[in-house]
């Protein structure tokens, strides 16, 4: 009768403890996909940690901060060029000056805003597609619903603009759905905002907005796909 009791906590200490732990190791790995992605990216940043140990700031090489608990709190909004929403996280890894030479290297970029913002639990839960125009990378982030199922807010593309050496010299999200050329889509969205606001003070100027990027889609993308063509004939 005496042994009863060790035995029921015994058992009662083996039932609490892999929960505890793979907590534990979900933290761990959280922290370790954000470093790499920061070595990667950000080899010149270092994290600050508060008493407990905990990252509370990256520190960049110049000395600028961005806060961690204040990054994941930010909502993107518009700031400076119409049709474009930005966040003080953006603006931090605009400033960095990121080598952004490849496809992989857009998305990776696009996975580390993401990471820094949202958390790399979010980052597991999409999948990234950057394509290249003339000076810079649109990256698109979709939902994984295949094994994240469930009904999920759409991201609109994202934007990295270069310059020469190709780096990262501003990145910034689209508030329309786009996926061709920064000149593109800008002189699309101001043409057609200054027209609609003249027509009728901008009442129908999101729904006409989407049909004429769509046909500016159209063009472009046609335009990409004869080059190649042209090319093989001069060939």
């Amino acid at each position: 009768m005496k042994n009863r009791k060790p035995v029921a906590a015994f058992i009662l200490v083996a039932a609490i403890l892999p929960e505890g732990l793979g907590r534990v190791a979900a933290e761990t790995t959280n922290t370790i996909a954000l470093e790499s992605l920061v070595r990667q990216y950000l080899p010149g940043c270092q994290f600050r940690l508060d008493g407990a140990g905990k990252a509370e700031a990256l520190i960049a090489p110049t000395g600028e901060a961005l806060d961690l608990t204040a990054a994941a709190r930010e909502n993107p909004e518009p700031k400076e060029a119409l049709g474009y929403w930005y966040s003080p996280t953006m603006e931090f890894l605009s400033r960095q000056k990121i080598t952004v030479a490849t496809p992989q290297d857009a998305a990776g970029v696009m996975k580390l805003l993401h990471a820094l913002w949202r958390g790399p639990d979010f980052v597991k839960q999409k999948t990234y597609n950057a394509l290249r125009f003339d000076g810079g990378w649109v990256v698109e982030v979709d939902h994984d619903f295949t094994h994240y199922p469930g009904k999920i807010r759409a991201i609109h593309p994202y934007e990295i603009l270069l310059d020469a050496d190709q780096r990262g010299l501003q990145i910034r999200e689209r508030c329309y759905w786009y996926r061709g050329s920064a000149s593109v889509y800008t002189n699309t969205v101001h043409s057609v905002y200054e027209r609609e606001i003249k027509l009728n003070r901008g009442l129908n100027y999101p729904e006409v907005l989407e049909k004429e990027l769509s046909k500016a889609w159209e063009n472009e993308n046609a335009q990409m796909t004869i080059k190649p063509g042209q090319a093989q004939r001069k060939e």
